[in-house]
């Protein structure tokens, strides 16, 4: 191991097994503090409590080392992990990355009851320098292989149209829990959603970019993606950038769209200009009169489109269109988890095909809807 000051927390450019833990569990200790020993040669993670000095030795790394840290499970307990960040990071701002770890330690009790991998308590190196955090551990694999048209198949074995809803509708939950405590995710990374296909549940992962607004004290999201991002934030830097409901929500509509179509950008245009171009221009080919058939990219796309309901369609095509310059226009978070919830109750009754990639659009829609 070159870099044992290096510690991770995401699963960023990593391929996982099938439902490999990757971020979930409890702690009940208190701070940690840590110290690199040296062994026969090797260096290797320990970390001891406050009340007992007794070193714990930490286990193996968690994924690969992200851009501020590195994680890793401990040794005897491998259901608790500990972000380390980066000495680079620290020398910059450990002042500002504390803060706002002891910012949502102060609340984590509010998340109980949110799958989400929440700092627990604090951890220092051995000169009682804070270094990083401890979490539960996550189980599942990331959310990326569930919207892909190839890596499904080895990931998600068995995948049909009722899962993908089940973890929809859990993802949807936890957004929801999250937005009632003026938590915002900002960066709606799919690597950093991890689906277990043990309950259908998701869980939520690096949680220490959230944006968050504590005791009056505003913590920004200073990370994100172009192709995930509403116009009125687009060109700006994120960390300056504040994120509100109706932002979310148009952020949240995309990562829906790429998992019902197996990982297709909405604005992903035959053709036409990129995604991010497509996006502020509201160029979105679905839908009657919006080009259709002769715009949207080859492969499944088409058929998987026709099958959706028509209440479904209609929130994509209002939120991606009129919704990209006028939030207002923008489905909520509870539209969805009402829509979805209605599709998945009747698809279990059998009036939606469940299959991922039907090989045929659909012919009619069921009981007379209108065809969007």
């Amino acid at each position: 191991m070159s870099d044992i000051w290096r510690v991770l927390l995401s699963v960023f450019g990593q391929t996982p097994k099938n439902n490999t833990p990757i971020n979930q569990g409890s702690a009940n200790i208190r701070s940690i503090h840590a110290v690199k020993h040296k062994q026969k040669a090797e260096e290797k993670w320990f970390v001891f409590t406050i009340s007992k000095e007794t070193p714990k030795q930490a286990g193996q790394m968690v994924g690969q080392p992200g851009g501020e840290g590195t994680v890793y499970s401990l040794l005897d307990k491998p259901k608790i992990l500990v972000k380390i960040y980066h000495p680079e990071k620290l020398a910059k701002g450990r002042n500002d990355y504390q803060s706002k770890i002891d910012a949502m330690i102060s609340i984590k009790e509010q998340f109980n009851n949110v799958n989400v991998c929440w700092p627990l308590l604090s951890v220092y190196d051995a000169s009682h320098q804070w270094i990083g955090y401890a979490m539960k551990q996550g189980t599942g694999v990331p959310m990326r292989y569930l919207a892909h048209a190839v890596a499904y198949k080895k990931y998600f074995q068995n995948l049909n149209r009722v899962l993908v809803l089940q973890y929809l509708l859990s993802f949807l939950k936890n957004i929801n829990m999250l937005h009632q405590q003026n938590v915002f995710i900002g960066d709606y990374n799919l690597l950093n959603f991890l689906c277990d296909s043990s309950n259908n549940k998701v869980t939520m992962i690096d949680s220490d970019s959230y944006q968050l607004n504590i005791s009056n004290k505003f913590f920004p999201c200073p990370v994100g993606s172009a192709d995930l991002t509403p116009i009125e934030h687009q060109d700006r830097n994120f960390k300056d950038v504040v994120r509100n409901i109706k932002s979310e929500e148009f952020s949240v509509a995309i990562i829906i769209f790429e998992c019902l179509m197996l990982g297709r950008h909405p604005y992903d245009v035959v053709d036409g200009d990129d995604p991010v171009t497509n996006l502020r221009n509201g160029n979105f080919p679905y839908g009657k009169g919006r080009g259709g058939y002769h715009v949207i990219p080859k492969g499944p796309w088409y058929n998987i489109w026709s099958h959706m309901p028509f209440r479904v369609k209609s929130l994509f095509i209002q939120t991606f269109t009129d919704g990209v310059k006028d939030p207002s226009k923008r489905a909520s978070i509870n539209d969805w988890l009402t829509e979805l919830s209605t599709y998945l109750n009747e698809m279990n009754r059998g009036w939606h095909n469940k299959e991922i990639s039907p090989m045929e659009p659909k012919k009619q829609e069921y009981h007379g809807n209108k065809s969007v």
